[in-house]
């Protein structure tokens, strides 16, 4: 049957059909009755061919009906696909459902996880009419063919220009650097709208970061950029138009994920002070190649007066609790105004900071040498937390300074110079009003 049959058929037959024939089981049949009666609050759906997802695909469920139950809706927000049937009749079923979804105009979030090549470009090319998708998420956790051509129908998607993505995630799809070079342009069309880019667990090393960049060089509203679990140990140049590309976006980037990316003290140079003054969190888990020397170049960028990271997450990253990268990383706290939350730590580790190491972020937080010293100490960072990131982890002092940080904010610096600094006549401060930097 072409489309339009398909559709006058199920159009003829929808009020009469009975659900217990279409599908499996009676949690299915319940899943269409709602979709069929048109509830306004079934407006997430998924679809999986295991237990656990909301409607469970076996051999007895018909998926053009289902397909065209989704396309009628104008309730369903999100749909999230886990899996399709492969057996014998598959591809046809999944003809089926396919002509019925795209024909939906409800469906602002669609996620699609662990299909065949054929199956996910038939889908995405589905939703290439949707002009109100919003959010469009592809992941896998097998090795399919990292083949450019295989990823055809998502650069149709994009450069179609009928709908405006606001978030977009490819992750774990075989994605390497020649089949980013294939989605550059594509990112060129939606640059502009996109405001969520992850590109996380897949091949990608510095050539194909150079083309995501160039992808997104005209972004106006992009706010979290989430590259972890890539191949940065080469990627200097790279990481360097990444700093570029940040000091050039019109609005700071909320979120900036590195996480487990193998950078390096050459890469972290690179590209930590467009991330410095143009990022408010900014994650480096597990960058285990980091070292004191990389940590100073972070340091320097900390104290930069334009510096407006406010969550730093260093954890599994062995030099940042050595003796030199935690004096580095005090360096940089004894001067930043922007820095509200730090994760240091390694895993199974967290307790073994010795004390001694602790001195340099104490004074950073509280320097006693003088009341000037004690005044212009740091009053802002307020967690110091390890892998749960619940409690501080640092000494019984630190954590004082921590909680005078983050509970008493206007006083935190009166509060420690009245703590540090005993001697002196206390009435003038008690008296007047202060106009603190902090």
């Amino acid at each position: 049957m072409d489309l339009q049959y398909d559709y006058i058929y199920n159009e003829a037959n929808a009020a009469q059909v009975n659900l217990e024939d279409i599908t499996f089981s009676a949690r299915n049949a319940k899943i269409l009755q709602r979709l069929r009666d048109g509830d306004d609050k079934l407006t997430y759906l998924s679809l999986g061919t295991a237990g656990g997802w909301g409607f469970i695909i076996n051999e007895g469920d018909d998926l053009g009906w289902l397909g065209y139950l989704i396309g009628k809706s104008q309730y369903l927000y999100s749909l999230a696909i886990w899996d399709m049937p492969d057996g014998e009749g598959g591809e046809q079923q999944i003809n089926a459902f396919v002509k019925g979804i795209a024909r939906n105009h409800s469906i602002r979030d669609i996620s699609i996880n662990s299909l065949s090549d054929d199956t996910r470009a038939a889908i995405v090319r589905a939703v290439g009419n949707y002009s109100q998708l919003e959010s469009l998420t592809i992941t896998c956790h097998n090795d399919f063919d990292p083949n450019p051509n295989s990823h055809s129908a998502v650069v149709g998607l994009f450069e179609s220009g009928v709908c405006q993505l606001r978030e977009l995630e490819l992750s774990g799809n075989g994605i390497d650097d020649d089949v980013v070079a294939t989605l550059a342009n594509g990112f060129k069309s939606i640059a502009e709208s996109l405001e969520v880019l992850v590109l996380s667990h897949t091949s990608i090393g510095n050539d194909g970061l150079l083309a995501v960049l160039a992808g997104l060089s005209n972004s106006t509203s992009l706010r979290t950029l989430h590259l972890a679990s890539n191949d940065f140990s080469s990627a200097a140049e790279g990481l360097s138009l990444l700093s570029a590309l940040l000091q050039s976006l019109p609005k700071t980037l909320e979120h900036l994920n590195l996480r487990r990316c193998r950078i390096n003290d050459e890469g972290l140079q690179a590209f930590i002070q467009g991330s410095a003054i143009h990022c408010r969190e900014l994650d480096l888990e597990g960058n285990e190649s980091i070292t004191a020397t990389g940590l100073s170049h972070l340091s320097n960028s900390l104290q930069s007066d334009s510096c407006c990271i406010e969550r730093l997450d260093l954890f599994d990253i062995p030099s940042a609790i050595g003796d030199d990268g935690m004096k580095a990383l005090a360096r940089g706290l004894a001067h930043n105004t922007s820095l509200k939350s730090l994760h240091l730590g390694c895993l199974f580790n967290n307790a073994t900071i010795p004390p001694a190491q602790w001195v340099a972020f104490s004074t950073a937080l509280c320097d006693p040498s003088s009341v000037n010293s004690t005044y212009l100490s740091n009053h802002i960072v307020q967690r110091i937390t390890g892998d749960i990131g619940s409690d501080n982890i640092c000494p019984e002092d630190v954590d004082l300074y921590l909680r005078l940080n983050e509970q008493d904010p206007k006083y935190a610096a009166r509060c420690k110079i009245l703590m540090k600094h005993r001697h002196l006549d206390m009435q003038p401060f008690l008296q007047c009003e202060w106009d603190l930097k902090f």
